[in-house]
């Protein structure tokens, strides 16, 4: 058994963390979840972090429940890299951590039935145990390193699965450095289409279409069932989930999945959540025009993140109207609707709705409504769980 456990910078991940464990984050061609269960061969997993969202993976029948048995517990932000693994020490109860904070334990039942499951981060100080420090490896501290972390975690996981072919590639279609690009089963590359994995392996899942003309440029990671549109420029280091639609140009970019960037308008070192849509020609900048490093208010509090290259971070169900231009470093909270001339505020809370100058706010009952009928077009119903998570951001918005 494995539980991937929150700790107390959690908040850091905002906003894609705000509706979603850690663990379901993407990086590279795999969530940590999965990562954890590949490192350790096991995928019983249970996972423990913020209250609020226990119900909501409790509805959907997830494991939220404490072990019964002899567990490791692993740092959800912890990537779980083979070397990390190997670093583990020995025996039949350990605590390993990295700067004073607690990346993974192996316990006995004993000690699992001590910890307070109540809580929103497990305390592990009060069971005596010895500490290690972690060995190899470097756990993610804002959701901003995931992006930046993207293009070697591609590479590995390619190196995982290796090269095959079992899509159509249409006369026209070019493969360059064929022997490092994935192509899943009912895949089709159109005529004009360019895989270009000479910089880095490109992995594309099943039923995945990409349409004439289209660019895909390694490290990449393309999802199930994803379409990339006519013309469109992928650039490296970028993870794109399943069930997307994007066009224009994306560069060292994670979208979650279920999300639409159809259109002209550039993407660049950005995340986003699930079931956002960009509209026509909505652009991110990801550099300053002096070349500064890029701050970042998030959850109230002001970051430098002394990264020189850092776009939009948009939480589940985001919109942007056409043309919406955004600064370098902006935050877009959960359920919010963009639109407007000029340039909206940088830091846009949840439920927001136009640029945010005049602070007006989305009527909660129309967003979920539009939730509702954006998912329904994928085939996939608005659960009871689905609405009262986005019921209790509403409310706490002011805090996120």
């Amino acid at each position: 058994m494995i539980c991937l456990f929150e700790d107390h910078l959690a908040p850091n991940f905002s906003p894609i963390a705000d509706t979603r464990h850690l663990a379901d984050l993407l990086v590279g061609a795999m969530t940590l979840r999965q990562r954890a269960a590949r490192a350790l061969a096991d995928d019983a997993i249970t996972l423990h972090g913020r209250a609020y969202l226990r119900d909501y993976y409790r509805a959907a029948g997830e494991m939220v429940e404490r072990p019964a048995d002899d567990c490791t517990f692993i740092n959800a932000r912890l990537p779980l890299l083979p070397a990390v693994v190997a670093s583990f020490p020995d025996g039949p109860e350990w605590i390993v951590e990295h700067q004073g904070e607690v990346m993974a334990a192996r316990l006995l039942r004993g000690s699992v039935g001590l910890l307070d499951w109540a809580s929103d981060a497990l305390d592990f100080s009060g069971l005596g145990l010895e500490r290690h420090r972690l060995g190899a490896g470097e756990p993610y501290e804002y959701i901003w390193d995931l992006i930046f972390d993207n293009g070697e975690r591609i590479i590995e996981d390619f190196h995982a699965v290796g090269g095959k072919i079992d899509g159509v590639v249409h006369t026209g279609a070019h493969l360059v450095n064929a022997p490092l690009v994935r192509l899943g089963a009912g895949s089709e590359l159109k005529p004009g289409a360019v895989i270009d994995a000479g910089a880095g392996p490109v992995i594309i899942g099943r039923g995945v279409e990409v349409m004439p003309n289209a660019v895909i440029e390694g490290p990449c990671y393309i999802g199930d069932n994803s379409r990339i549109k006519i013309g469109a420029k992928i650039y490296g280091h970028t993870s794109i989930g399943a069930w997307c639609k994007v066009g224009g140009e994306v560069e060292n970019s994670i979208i979650l999945g279920y999300a639409n960037k159809q259109h002209d308008g550039f993407l660049g070192h950005s995340y986003l959540g699930r079931w956002v849509n960009l509209g026509a020609d909505t652009n991110t900048s990801d550099l300053k025009n002096n070349y500064g490093t890029i701050r970042v208010t998030q959850n109230g509090r002001e970051i430098n993140t002394g990264r020189i290259f850092l776009g939009t971070l948009f939480g589940d169900h985001a919109k942007t109207g056409i043309n919406t231009m955004l600064n370098t470093g902006s935050v877009i909270g959960v359920a919010a609707n963009v639109f407007g001339g000029g340039f909206p505020a940088k830091s846009i809370p949840p439920f927001a709705w136009g640029g945010f100058d005049d602070g007006a706010v989305y009527r909660l009952d129309e967003a979920i409504d539009v939730a509702r009928r954006v998912m329904a077009r994928r085939g996939i119903e608005l659960t009871p769980a689905d609405e009262t998570l986005l019921r209790y951001l509403f409310g706490r918005r002011g805090k996120l």
